[in-house]
C-alpha cells in the first residue's frame, strides 16, 4: 500500500532513544484475558478497517495524479511543471474533483472509525484504571498510539483534500495559490518506493517506541508513517501472543 509522504527539512538534535514499550502477553489472567477480547480485538479489527481504507485513499490520490499535467505517480522529476501549471485547467477537473471527494469522505470515515475506538478504551480506562494492572497498561498504550498515528494521517489527507476544494476556482489567483502549490507539491513529492519498502520490512532495525504522542501531534506525515508501521508490526506480534495466551 503506498501512502502519502510529505517533504518537511528541519534541523532538530538527535532523538533520544526512547525505552520500549512493554506488552506482558504471557500472562493469563481474567483481566488482561478480558481486555484482549473487549479491547484489542474489536480495536484491532477497526483499524484493520482503516488500514484498507487508507489504501483507497492512496489509489484515488495515484489517479489524482496521474491525471494531473505533467505529474506522474511514478516519476516526480516533472514537479518544475507543475509549479508553473498550477491552474483551474491543469488541475481541476471532473475526475479530479471526484477522486479529490471520495478521499475525503473516506478520511472522515475513518474519523468516525477512531470515534468508535475511543468508545472502547474509554471503558477499557473505567474497568480497569491506570496503574493497577500493568498489563493492561502496556496493551491499551499500543492501541493507543496506533489509533494517534491514524487519526493524525488521516488529518493529513483531510488537509489536502480541504486545500483542493476550497481554492477551487480560485488556484490560478497568486494570493491563494502559493499555500496551495506547497501542499500539492509536497504531497506529490511524498510518493516514493520508501514507503513500499518500509511495508516491506518485516524485521525492523528500530524498535516501534513506547508512546508516540509527540510524533503524532507534531511530526510530519514521513515520521507518522514509518512509526504506524513500526507500531502495526509491534501489535501484530504481540496480539498473536495474547491470542495464544488466553485461547482466542
Amino acid at each position: 500500500m503506498f501512502l502519502v509522504l510529505a517533504v518537511l527539512v528541519s534541523v532538530a538534535p538527535s532523538p533520544q532513544p526512547t525505552p520500549a514499550l512493554k506488552v506482558i502477553v504471557n500472562e493469563r489472567s481474567t483481566n488482561f484475558c478480558s481486555s484482549v477480547r473487549k479491547m484489542a480485538v474489536p480495536i484491532g479489527y477497526v483499524m484493520r478497517r482503516n488500514d484498507e481504507a487508507f489504501a483507497a485513499i492512496d489509489h484515488r490520490l495515484i489517479r489524482f495524479l496521474e491525471d494531473a499535467r505533467g505529474v506522474s505517480a511514478a516519476d516526480t522529476s516533472e514537479l518544475a511543471t507543475l509549479q508553473s501549471a498550477l491552474d483551474d485547467d491543469s488541475i481541476y477537473g471532473p475526475m479530479n474533483d471526484l477522486d479529490v471527494m471520495q478521499m475525503d469522505k473516506i478520511a472522515y470515515d475513518i474519523m468516525q472509525n477512531l470515534t468508535l475506538e475511543d468508545q472502547v478504551m474509554n471503558q477499557s480506562w473505567k474497568d480497569y484504571p491506570k496503574g493497577k494492572f500493568p498489563s493492561i497498561d502496556g496493551l491499551r498504550q499500543r492501541l493507543q498510539n496506533l489509533m494517534d498515528l491514524q487519526r493524525s494521517l488521516a488529518n493529513k489527507y483531510m488537509e489536502f483534500t480541504s486545500a483542493y476544494l476550497d481554492n477551487r476556482g480560485q488556484a490560478q489567483f497568486a494570493q491563494d495559490a502559493a499555500s496551495f502549490k506547497a501542499l500539492l507539491r509536497s504531497t506529490i513529492l511524498g510518493l516514493s518506493s520508501a514507503l513500499a519498502a518500509s511495508h516491506a520490512q518485516t524485521d525492523p532495525e528500530v524498535p516501534a517506541q513506547a508512546n508516540v504522542h509527540d510524533i503524532a501531534m507534531a511530526g510530519n506525515v514521513t515520521d507518522v508513517v514509518k512509526e504506524l508501521r513500526l507500531q502495526e508490526l509491534a501489535f501484530s506480534s504481540e496480539v498473536i501472543g495474547a491470542g495464544d495466551t488466553c485461547g482466542i
